[in-house]
C-alpha cells in the first residue's frame, strides 16, 4: 500500500506537469466531463486532474484509518469532501519550483492541521424533525436520553427562547399552523429560515429534537435519525400491536401522507381502482394526561431504553458495557425495521434479527434458551389454543421464515405468512421489552449472553 506521503507526492508531481499543459485542462478519458477545481480561498481555485484526485482519496482514507473514532463521526463522502476542500489552500502555499520532497512535507503538515481544526469544530448540535405521534397534541414535552418529543408550539417557544427562532418569525410561523394566510415576506436570510421550518415540521403536531456532539452535519443528522427512529419504536413497544401503533408514529421526513391508488383489469369486467391512505395520520389516541401516566409507570424501562439511546448517538458513553449496549441497540433497530416492513416475510426476517441479536447470533436454541430465560417459557409450552409449543413456533419463524428465505430456500414464497409475522413480532416484543428492564434492573452487566441465563 501507498504511503500517505507518496499519495501527496503524486499530487505535486501531477499539478507541476498541469503548468505545462493548455488550460482549462481536458481528459478524454475522464469521465467528469467539466474540468476539475479546488477552491484555494478568496474566490479562487486551481485545476487538478482526475490523478490528482485520485490520490487526494488516497490521503482521505489513509487519514481516517489513522484515527478509527472519526469513522463514527463522519460520513465516508463527507470527510473526503473536507479532506479534498483541505488540499485547495495547502497546495496555493508551496512554490512549484521548490523541491518536491519540502513541497511534499509542506502540503502534508497543513492538510492535517486544516483537518484537526475541522473535526474540532464540531460542537453540541440538535437535529429537529416533525412528527406525528400520538392522536392527541396535549402532551406535555418528555425526553428518552438524547431525544426530546415536544407539541411543535412548545418546541418554538422553547427555539425562540434559545434565540434560534426571531420573533418576526415565531410570529408568522404560529398565524400559519392556526391555519391563517398570510402576505409573501420579503426575502431574507430570517424569511428562507421561516419557510425551513414549516417545511420541516410542516403540519405534524409534535416535534422530535436529538442532540448530537462531536458529529460532522451529514452523519450527524444520519445518527439522529437513527436514533429517532429507534425512540418512536421504543414508544411503541408499550403497545401490544406496536407494528400498528407505529403506523401512526411517523417522522415527516420519512413519510407523508398520501392516498394510494392501484387499478385491476377484471376480463368481462368493468376496471376496478382501490384505495387506501399509506398509513395511519398519527399514532394511539391518548386521553390528556394518560401518556404522561404511562411514561411515568414505564420509568425504569424508559431509563433503559434512554442508555441505548444515549450509546448510539455516542458509543464513547456506554463503555463500561459496551456489549450488552450494543446489542440492545441493535435488536431495537430491527424491531423497528420489522415494524416498518410492508412484506409479511420479511417482517419475519426482521423480527427474526431482533431475537438473534438478544440472542448473541445464537439461532434458533439460541432465541429459544433466551425466550426461556425472559418469558419463563418452556420449549415444550404451549402457546396457541391448537397446542402449537413454544420449539415448534421458533421453528417455523427462524428455520422456515428467516432461514430458508435468506439462503432463498424457500419452497412457501406465494403463501400467506401473516399469522407467522404476528408471532415473530409478539416474541421479539416481549424479548426486547423483558431485555431492556432486565439491563435496567442489572446496571453492572456488560455481557449480552447473561439475558439469556
Amino acid at each position: 500500500m501507498a504511503k500517505i506521503s507518496d499519495h501527496v507526492s503524486t499530487v505535486v508531481k501531477e499539478l507541476t506537469l498541469l503548468q505545462t499543459v493548455p488550460s482549462p485542462h481536458f481528459d478524454e478519458n475522464d469521465p467528469f466531463p467539466f474540468p476539475r477545481m479546488i477552491g484555494v480561498g478568496d474566490g479562487r481555485s486551481i485545476v487538478v486532474s482526475k490523478e490528482i484526485d485520485d490520490a487526494i482519496l488516497g490521503v482521505a482514507d489513509q487519514l481516517i484509518a489513522e484515527d478509527p473514532p472519526l469513522t463514527s463521526k463522519y460520513m465516508l463522502p463527507e470527510w473526503r469532501t473536507m479532506v479534498r476542500a483541505s488540499f485547495g489552500p495547502a497546495l496555493a502555499m508551496i512554490d512549484l519550483d521548490d523541491p518536491i520532497a519540502q513541497n511534499v512535507e509542506t502540503v502534508l503538515d497543513e492538510v492535517r492541521s486544516s483537518v484537526t481544526k475541522h473535526v474540532a469544530q464540531h460542537g453540541p448540535c440538535e437535529s429537529s424533525f416533525g412528527c406525528t405521534l400520538f392522536g392527541n397534541s396535549v402532551v406535555k414535552p418528555f425526553a428518552i436520553g438524547p431525544v426530546r418529543f415536544e407539541p411543535r408550539l412548545a418546541w418554538l417557544e422553547r427555539k425562540s427562547l434559545d434565540r434560534a427562532v426571531s420573533k418576526v418569525a415565531r410570529r408568522r410561523i404560529e398565524k400559519t399552523w392556526s391555519g391563517k394566510k398570510l402576505k409573501t415576506r420579503k426575502a431574507s436570510a430570517d424569511s428562507i429560515f421561516e419557510q425551513n421550518i414549516l417545511d420541516v415540521i410542516g403540519m405534524c403536531p409534535f416535534v422530535c429534537s436529538v442532540g448530537t456532539v462531536g458529529l460532522a452535519p451529514k452523519a450527524g443528522r444520519q445518527r439522529a435519525l437513527t436514533t429517532a427512529r429507534m425512540a418512536l419504536a421504543a414508544i411503541a413497544l408499550l403497545w401490544s400491536t406496536p407494528s400498528r401503533a407505529l403506523e401512526g408514529m411517523n417522522l415527516l421526513y420519512d413519510r407523508r401522507i398520501h392516498t394510494q391508488v392501484a387499478l385491476t383489469f377484471i376480463p368481462g369486467k368493468t376496471v376496478l381502482a382501490g384505495s387506501s391512505l399509506s398509513h395511519l395520520p398519527y399514532g394511539p389516541w391518548l386521553e390528556n394526561g394518560e401518556w404522561e401516566a404511562l411514561f411515568a409507570q414505564h420509568s425504569s424501562y424508559f431509563d433503559g431504553v434512554a442508555e441505548v439511546l444515549d450509546y448510539v448517538i455516542d458509543p464513547a458513553r456506554g463503555q463500561s458495557r459496551r456489549d450488552l449496549l450494543n446489542a440492545l441497540a441493535q435488536a431495537l433497530l430491527w424491531f423497528h425495521e420489522g415494524c416498518r416492513e410492508g412484506v409479511t416475510l420479511m417482517g419475519i426476517v426482521k423480527f427474526s434479527a431482533t431475537l438473534d441479536a438478544l440472542a448473541c447470533g445464537g439461532k434458533s436454541g439460541g432465541i429459544k434458551r433466551l425466550i426461556t430465560a425472559r418469558l419463563g417459557l418452556q420449549e415444550s409450552s404451549p402457546i396457541r389454543p391448537d397446542g402449537t409449543t413454544m420449539r415448534a413456533a421458533v421453528d417455523e419463524i427462524y428455520s422456515q421464515g428467516r432461514s430458508r428465505t435468506i439462503h432463498g430456500t424457500n419452497a412457501r414464497l406465494g403463501h400467506d405468512w401473516s399469522d407467522t409475522n404476528s408471532l415473530s413480532e409478539q416474541f421479539a416484543r416481549l424479548c426486547l421489552r423483558t431485555c431492556i428492564d432486565w439491563s435496567t434492573a442489572n446496571p453492572f452487566a456488560t455481557d449480552p449472553k447473561q439475558l439469556s441465563n
